[in-house]
């Protein structure tokens, strides 16, 4: 009997030890993943925080002034340079703009009211000293300011990081290629660009296989004055985009791209083919007596725009694009009539 329960002691101590060790190594086990899992946290940790220190916040740019850091991925842009279209091209929505209507400086392009979204603050028109309080209430963490806000410079500085872009109203392609180099996005502008030249050139052959080697003026007519244009705006668009022929005896431009003359002065010009720019049907061109011995108003070429579309649309990316739509569709409409 004695050694019955000396057995079942036994038994009972061995079966006891067992599960005794079964659970120490399930809790040793339990412990080693938790130490696992955790060591892996802190690596998972570690590596972020290394990626966070390898991704820069800021890089530094080159501008008008020199170098300027700015913010590496900027999410609050104020845009006083007049490239807000551009901006749009390259995958930025500003949140201030100068792009304004010439006519109208507290009202945006036609342009930009169709593309832009979300509640843009507009700081006048950009080719004239801005209003500064405007930027500051904007809260940009970025700002590009074009050569008309030079003497603001310092102050914008004060706001936040500014880039002096250098190209101005007039300097369409350059001012492209510079904003697009500032935010590391040359490949986008020079896909934009080449789509433009070539549908440019296709225009070119269009028009060219009807109007031969007739020639083209771009005439602006105010109530006091005529501008005969051979760069910048529609001009440059006719005679360095479309590459349409220039009318002999056109003058070379000043500085702003036409040269302002008499009814005299124009009586030697006799372009096949006439844009003019104008505001209004009393002006001192179609009021004279010349302007009825004009082969391109003999022959019915004469393609109108308005001065304020020119200023509008005709310096900008998106609004470049449209013009040139609408002034060879002008163009081969009245050429295949």
């Amino acid at each position: 009997m004695f050694q019955i329960k000396k057995g079942v002691v036994f038994l009972t101590l061995v079966l006891l030890s067992i599960a005794l060790f079964g659970c120490g190594g399930s809790v040793n086990q339990n412990e080693a993943k938790e130490a696992a899992s955790s060591d892996a946290a802190d690596q998972n940790t570690k590596q972020a925080a290394a990626g966070a220190e390898q991704t820069p916040h800021t890089r530094v740019v080159k501008d008008a002034k020199g170098e300027v850091e700015i913010p590496a991925h900027p999410l609050r842009i104020a845009d006083i340079s007049g490239s807000t279209e551009e901006l749009l091209i390259l995958g930025y929505q500003p949140i201030l703009t100068g792009n304004t209507d010439m006519a109208n400086p507290l009202e945006m392009t036609p342009i930009l009211k169709e593309k832009l979204k979300g509640d843009l603050k507009i700081a006048g028109w950009f080719q004239t000293p801005v209003n500064i309080e405007a930027v500051a209430a904007a809260e940009p963490d970025l700002i590009l300011a074009g050569p008309t806000q030079d003497k603001l410079y310092e102050d914008l500085q004060k706001i936040a990081p500014t880039v002096a872009v250098p190209y101005g109203f007039n300097a369409f392609r350059k001012r492209f290629a510079f904003v697009a180099e500032v935010f590391d996005k040359k490949q986008d502008m020079e896909a934009w660009m080449t789509e433009y030249d070539d549908r440019a050139q296709q225009l070119h052959d269009q028009i060219t296989a009807v109007t031969k080697d007739e020639s083209f003026a771009v005439i602006e007519a105010t109530p006091k004055e005529i501008r005969i244009y051979s760069s910048t705006g529609v001009a440059d668009m006719i005679f360095n985009d479309i590459k349409l022929p220039k009318a002999p005896g056109t003058p070379d431009p000043d500085g702003w791209g036409g040269k302002v003359t008499s009814l005299e002065g124009l009586s030697s010009l006799n372009p096949d083919h006439l844009i003019l720019l104008f505001e209004s049907e009393s002006n001192v061109l179609e009021d004279s007596r010349l302007w009825a011995g004009l082969t391109a108003v003999q022959s019915g070429n004469v393609y109108r725009m308005t001065s304020r579309q020119n200023y509008n649309d005709a310096f900008t990316a998106l609004g470049k694009k449209a013009v040139l739509e609408q002034i060879a569709s002008d163009i081969l409409q009245k050429t295949k009539s």
